[in-house]
């Protein structure tokens, strides 16, 4: 699943086709919510009109027939709120940011309000949740959603939280469903100083939630590392990643273990090492690990493949892995030159085309399966 950004103008005046939209598809969610927060109210309503109030996407990448599930979220109230972002997903549930009037009487000059909506669009049920704490100015947020109905009907938002003067996480604020009430934590048992990457899905996992970061301060072969947190809080835990090297690196919930994929950066240091350096990297490899046991948290290597390799299978030269199929195993890759979203199936090598990109442009990709059981505990279903 994907959200496409609302910024898109075509531009006929410049080599580019679309150079606007091409800019505003390498913004991550968090940095267009950050953006949306700061504007004028006048600024957010032009969102308001047309078919972009509520611009999804979603790619059926199954292979049987499945019940078609509306990418526009109508079920939400127009008049109530003026843009929506997908901030995350899980098991079937999205997670959203609202954007609202701060009064009925609001005029186009006001600032606008923000609140976090949760919805499923399978069943069109919806909550809109309690005000969520504020942020200290320059401070960032990432909201992630944590639920899983094979356990309880309850779930759990948590808002990690970083400052401008500290730029690591230092505390995050959790919604309980079950309370109906938010309560802030302190980091302070987070032993190592991490910064989070936006952007990236979350896995919720054993009770815990996990996310993709990197220990401050940074060094040239960047540290990543997975922090993982408790539903009250109390509860943090740092869980290192294979290294890469240079690399970028997601993770994923597949077939009940966790997963952690990584594609190395090309780097071209000057015209005369260009050809070095493309020899180089064509015997990097893309390597997709699974955690084997939880408890001891070490890493199997599962499928490894050259970008040479996938070339010759697909044509096309990709830029990076961008979600882990939850039930098989297959990768979704993104090919941005050539505005294309694929599946490959990395057990029997097999390419399949799902979704051109070229009007779809996506900063984030979500894993999305469909909840059709109406296991949602406190949705007001309008």
């Amino acid at each position: 699943m994907e959200e496409k950004s609302p910024l898109k103008k075509k531009n006929n005046n410049t080599g580019m086709t679309n150079p606007p939209a091409e800019a505003a598809s390498l913004l991550t969610d968090d940095l267009i919510v950050e953006i949306l927060s700061r504007l004028p109210a006048r600024s957010v309503h032009r969102f308001k009109v047309g078919p972009r109030f509520h611009d999804f996407h979603f790619a059926d990448v199954s292979i049987s027939a499945a019940t078609p599930i509306d990418p526009s979220l109508r079920f939400l109230p127009r008049d109530k709120y003026w843009y929506v972002a997908q901030l995350d997903a899980c098991n079937g549930l999205l997670l959203c940011r609202g954007y609202m009037p701060s009064s009925p009487s609001a005029k186009d000059d006001d600032v606008v309000e923000s609140c976090y909506i949760l919805c499923n669009p399978a069943t069109e049920r919806w909550l809109h949740l309690p005000p969520h704490p504020k942020v200290p100015p320059g401070g960032r947020v990432f909201p992630r959603l944590t639920f899983d109905p094979a356990v309880s009907s309850y779930f759990h938002v948590l808002q990690f939280e970083e400052t401008d003067q500290k730029d690591y996480i230092t505390g995050v604020t959790i919604y309980s469903s079950q309370t109906g009430d938010w309560k802030r934590r302190e980091s302070r048992l987070l032993l190592e100083k991490i910064s989070l990457y936006s952007g990236i899905a979350s896995v919720f996992f054993h009770g815990m939630l996990h996310l993709l970061g990197w220990l401050r301060p940074m060094k040239i072969d960047v540290d990543d590392v997975l922090v993982s947190v408790d539903m009250e809080g109390q509860v943090w835990k740092t869980i290192r990643v294979p290294s890469g090297g240079m690399s970028f690196g997601i993770i994923g919930l597949s077939q009940g273990c966790l997963h952690y994929a990584t594609t190395p950066l090309t780097r071209v240091v000057n015209k005369k090492k260009k050809e070095e350096e493309n020899t180089s990297l064509a015997t990097k490899r893309e390597e997709v690990w699974y955690m084997k046991d939880y408890d001891s948290k070490e890493w199997v290597l599962k499928h490894s493949f050259s970008e040479d390799e996938l070339r010759t299978i697909s044509g096309m030269k990709y830029n990076k892995v961008a979600a882990i199929h939850p039930e098989c195993d297959t990768i979704f890759l993104v090919f941005f030159n050539d505005d294309t979203l694929a599946s490959y199936d990395t057990q029997h090598r097999k390419f399949r085309r799902i979704l051109n990109l070229e009007k779809n442009k996506a900063a984030l990709f979500v894993p999305y399966v469909p909840l059709f059981s109406d296991s949602f505990a406190g949705a007001d279903g309008q």
